[in-house]
């Protein structure tokens, strides 16, 4: 059987995050200026030399008719910026899962997907996450969520990328924090009933509808608005660090709105008009960070044979 290539790609939060760990909503898109690709053929017996690739494996096995899938030999790379909140190893963990299902002759929807992904991570490497990037990065395009039942298939409303406002993606090339040890915390508290936390959590869901109607309205001075108070709800949330405050302020000084994509490293910009992308750009790129103007991924389902 010929070896198998799958890719998946980054995800941004739009508004909501991170109220996916909580059953709130969210909107959010994966984009392709980065991906994780992973390559895996049958093999006398497992070589997977990474967790994520043992994780995605030990869930996939578990499905039913998963008893068809040969030992594997996989491997992956990707040029997804570590640590810096775009869900990089979701992403690896997304590929594996397609390349897998494909060797094994498994036909698995967008939605149970995300939720092998999910649980991959969670259960057995024990990474706190919510739904949000799993389910993005699963059916791809721009997506409306809600996490009150978030692998239902009527929890996932397709949106038309076109309605996004000029965007572009700033991150930290440095890695920060593991995205599960920043949520651990603030998780742990809600948990035990934290009023504070509690409250702070209960305004994200609004947050959501409010962005989504002004996505479909075309009104895109609402959306930055949501854009701005999502950053500041989840600051009074975490702890943000000197660098990501950096980053948050240098668009907020260019006249644009902020918030991270993910748990920290990386921020989405939304300027009033696009002519001020290329300034932008300039003062991101002076100070050390990257950046790109995302382009929407659609059609992330992909799979290629390669020839023996």
């Amino acid at each position: 059987m010929a070896a198998i290539r799958a890719r998946a790609f980054p995800r941004a939060g739009l508004v909501g995050n991170p109220s996916d760990l909580y059953g709130g909503r969210g909107l959010g898109f994966a984009f392709d200026a980065f991906r994780a690709e992973v390559r895996a053929e049958p093999a006398a017996a497992d070589e997977l030399p990474s967790p994520l690739l043992r994780a995605a494996h030990e869930v996939l096995a578990g499905e039913p008719g998963a008893a068809a899938l040969p030992p594997l030999r996989a491997e992956f790379r990707s040029d997804v910026p570590r640590q810096a909140g775009l869900a990089g190893s979701s992403a690896i963990v997304l590929a594996a899962l397609r390349a897998f299902a494909v060797l094994g002759g498994l036909k698995i929807p967008p939605g149970r997907l995300a939720e092998l992904a999910w649980r991959a991570e969670q259960e057995l490497l024990g990474i706190r996450a919510g739904p949000l990037d799993r389910l993005v990065q699963a059916h791809g395009g721009l997506l409306a969520i809600d996490f009150a039942d978030p692998f239902a298939p009527t929890a996932v409303e397709r949106l038309d990328p076109a309605l996004l406002p000029p965007l572009g993606i700033a991150w930290d090339p440095v890695p920060g924090r593991p995205s599960g040890d920043v949520h651990e915390q603030v998780w742990r508290r809600w948990r035990d009933g934290d009023p504070e936390v509690r409250r702070l959590v209960e305004r994200f869901p609004a947050l959501a509808d409010l962005a989504r109607a002004a996505l479909l309205s075309g009104d895109h001075a609402a959306l930055r608005a949501c854009i701005d108070r999502n950053f500041e709800l989840r600051a009074a949330l975490f702890p943000i660090a000197d660098r990501d405050r950096r980053m948050i302020d240098l668009a907020r000084a260019a006249g644009a709105a902020a918030k991270f994509c993910g748990s920290g490293g990386a921020v989405l910009v939304a300027p009033v008009a696009a002519a001020d992308l290329e300034r932008l750009a300039v003062r991101f790129r002076s100070e050390g960070f990257g950046w790109i103007e995302p382009r929407v991924a659609g059609g992330v389902e992909w799979v290629r044979e390669e020839p023996r």
